[in-house]
């Protein structure tokens, strides 16, 4: 065999779903990434999902968010200029070196004054990691569905949580709601 080819025996699997989530845990958005989940496609789909600078939240939680930057800069990508990206607090804490002061001065969750109030997080920055899980779930019953069954699979049960999840934060006495779309896209026909 020739160096750096190797055979593959089975199907070619997905490397992860990667999911865009509001804080309170309604999922905006899913992409299904192959390979790896390189920071170049992470921030192609953050871009698919917030296509303006404008419309890109004031705080974008990622647990590569450290990569994602040094990426930004080496492209010379501006699109993420005005949003804070704080890593989530488990890999913080679990997965970047406190040596690595690049990433102790500009992405620590806790130097962001809005995710934080006192001694306590305002923000559950985990819930994409919570909700992995609970989509990891669905690994066995996916893996040998062809393409379009897989991703409307995946599509129903993501419509499916995010009704639960509001439903939930409804009964809790949130009030979660939707932008109308002539709000977004005023010279678009109303269907």
């Amino acid at each position: 065999m020739k160096p750096g080819i190797r055979a593959r025996f089975g199907q070619r699997r997905t490397h992860n779903e990667q999911l865009i989530q509001r804080p309170c845990g309604v999922i905006l958005s899913r992409a299904t990434l192959f390979g790896s989940e390189a920071v170049s496609g992470v921030k192609e789909h953050i871009k698919a999902v917030f296509p303006t600078p404008e419309a890109m939240p004031e705080i974008f939680i990622y647990d590569n968010n450290c990569r994602l930057r040094e990426h930004l800069l080496a492209v010379g990508d501006t699109h993420f200029a005005n949003t804070g990206l704080p890593v989530d607090v488990f890999h913080f804490k679990a997965k970047h070196r406190i040596t690595d002061t690049q990433c102790q001065l500009h992405y620590n969750p806790a130097a962001f004054p809005d995710l934080v109030e006192g001694d306590k997080w305002r923000v559950n920055t985990s819930i994409c990691e919570e909700t992995n899980a609970w989509l990891g779930g669905f690994l066995a019953i996916v893996r040998e569905m062809e393409a379009v069954r897989y991703t409307f699979f995946l599509d129903e049960m993501i419509k499916r949580r995010n009704r639960w999840t509001v439903a939930q934060l409804k009964r809790r006495g949130y009030c979660p709601w939707r932008i109308p779309i002539s709000s977004l896209f005023p010279d678009s026909p109303v269907c």
